[in-house]
C-alpha cells in the first residue's frame, strides 16, 4: 500500500492531524504487506527516511518552493507558511509524477491519502494512473471555512476557491473517510458523496494499566487546588487565540488558587504571563505529556472559530478522566457516554470561557491520587481503531 500525505514531519506527532496520520498508518502496516507512506518537505532538499514504529516515511522534496524560496531568501519555514501554500498544487502535480512507477507497482494498487488541500486523487485521474484512491482529508475542513466565510468577503472568496478544488478530489476519490459523524453527514450534505466510512481519531494518550495511571498522579505534590491543562500542539491561529485567552483570564486569578499547564510551541507567549502558577511547557515528550494529563483535573479546549473533525486534545482528556472546560466544537463528534460522572462546562465565548473557569476554581472536583477513574488502556485503544479501518479494508477486497 502507498500512503501519500503533504505534511513535512508527520511522525513527529506534533499536531492533532500527525497524531492521526501516523496511528492510521501504523495500523494499516499491520494489514498489509507492504506499506510506504510518502511525505511532501520543504524541510529537506532530497530523499530522506525515517522508520518509526514499523512505518517507513520517504520525504520528497518540494522542488518549486525550494526554487522560490532560494531566489526571494524566504526565511519561513513553518509548515504550511505562506510560500508553501502558494506552490503547494504544483509540488504536488510533481511529487505525482514521480510516484507513477510506486503506485504502478504497487501490488494491491492502493493509495491512502492524507490531508484536507490535497488534489492527489485528480492528478493521478487526469494522468491516467489505475489506482484505488481512499482519501482521508482528517476532517470536513469546509465546516470551519464556511464559519469564516461568513465574517468577510475575503474568507468567503477562500471558501469558495477552496470547495471549487476539494470537490475535484473528492470525486476522484473511490473511498473518502473521516473522522466523525458529523463530520460525515455534513459532508454529504454539502458534497453529495457516498462510499464514505468512519474512521475515529485514535487517542492520543493511553496507559498501559491503571496501575502507571495512578503512579504519574501520585507525583503531583498537592491537591488542595485545581490543576488545569491547554494542550495547544500546533501553531494554528485557533490554538494561537486560545493560548492568548487562556493566559489572559489566568493572569486576573491568585495564584495560589490554582495551577496551569500549557503545553505546545508557545514559548514566545511567556511575555504575557504575568503569574507564577502559569507555566508554558514547550514541546513535551509524549511520556512526560502522560505525565501531565496524569496530574491535571480540567482540560480546556477553547475552540471558537474551527469547526472540522474530532479535537485529540479533547480526546486525550477524556482518555485520563479529566472534566472539561470546551467549546460545544471542542466535544464535536465524541460518544456523549464518554462524558458521564465528569463536570463540564459548554462555553460558546471568551466570556463564558472566563465564567466557566471562575466557576471550576470556586468550586473544584479534584480526585485523590489513588481514586478510582475510567481511563484509556493502550491495548484497547488500539483494538477499537483497527475495527473502523477493517471495515475499509474489507471494502478494498471486496472491489478487487
Amino acid at each position: 500500500m502507498i500512503v501519500y500525505t503533504y505534511y513535512s514531519a508527520p511522525w513527529s506527532l506534533r499536531s492533532g492531524d500527525s497524531i492521526r496520520i501516523h496511528n492510521l498508518c501504523r495500523v494499516l502496516k499491520n494489514n498489509a504487506s507492504m506499506l510506504i507512506a510518502f511525505n511532501l518537505s520543504h524541510l529537506v532538499d532530497e530523499y530522506v527516511t525515517v522508520y518509526k514504529d514499523n512505518v517507513l516515511y520517504v520525504s520528497i522534496p518540494r522542488k518549486f518552493y525550494r526554487l522560490l524560496a532560494k531566489l526571494f531568501k524566504w526565511k519561513d519555514r513553518k509548515d504550511l507558511n505562506a510560500l508553501v501554500k502558494l506552490t503547494h498544487y504544483i509540488d504536488e502535480f510533481i511529487t505525482v509524477t514521480k510516484l507513477i512507477k510506486y503506485i504502478k507497482n504497487n501490488e494491491t494498487k492502493i493509495t491512502y491519502i492524507f490531508g484536507s488541500m490535497s488534489l492527489f486523487s485528480f492528478f493521478t485521474h487526469i494522468l491516467k494512473v489505475k489506482s484505488v484512491s481512499v482519501y482521508d482529508p482528517l476532517a470536513n475542513y469546509a465546516q470551519t471555512l464556511y464559519l469564516l466565510s461568513r465574517r468577510s468577503f475575503k474568507e468567503r472568496i477562500k471558501y469558495c476557491l477552496y470547495l471549487a478544488l476539494h470537490k475535484l478530489q473528492l470525486r476522484s476519490s473511490n473511498y473518502i473517510i473521516y473522522p466523525s459523524k458529523i463530520d460525515l453527514e455534513n459532508a454529504k450534505h454539502m458534497f453529495n458523496i457516498n462510499k464514505a466510512f468512519i474512521v475515529p481519531n485514535p487517542v492520543p494518550i493511553c496507559y498501559e494499566s491503571i496501575e502507571e495511571y495512578i503512579k504519574l498522579r501520585s507525583k503531583r505534590m498537592e491537591f488542595n487546588k485545581p490543576y488545569f491543562v491547554l494542550m495547544a500542539g500546533s501553531r494554528s491561529n485557533v490554538n494561537k487565540e486560545a493560548v492568548k485567552a487562556t493566559i489572559k483570564i489566568f493572569n486576573e486569578v491568585p495564584s495560589n488558587e490554582f495551577k496551569l499547564l500549557i503545553t505546545g510551541p508557545w514559548q514566545d507567549m511567556k511575555k504575557y504571563v504575568n503569574n507564577k502558577s502559569i507555566e508554558i511547557l514547550g514541546v513535551v515528550p509524549h511520556n512526560k505529556l502522560k505525565e501531565i494529563l496524569a496530574m491535571a483535573d480540567y482540560g480546556l479546549t477553547p475552540i471558537f472559530s474551527h469547526i472540522a473533525g474530532t479535537f485529540l486534545k479533547s480526546l486525550a482528556y477524556i482518555a485520563v478522566g479529566l472534566n472539561l472546560i470546551t467549546s460545544p466544537w471542542g466535544i464535536a463528534g465524541i460518544d456523549t457516554s464518554l462524558l458521564r460522572d465528569k463536570q463540564i462546562f459548554i462555553v460558546r465565548n471568551t466570556r463564558e470561557y472566563k465564567k466557566a473557569i471562575y466557576a471550576a476554581i470556586s468550586s473544584p472536583k479534584i480526585r485523590k491520587p489513588n481514586e478510582s477513574v475510567a481511563i484509556t488502556i493502550c491495548s484497547k485503544n488500539a483494538t477499537d481503531v483497527n475495527m473502523y479501518l477493517q471495515k475499509v479494508l474489507e471494502a478494498l477486497k471486496s472491489r478487487s
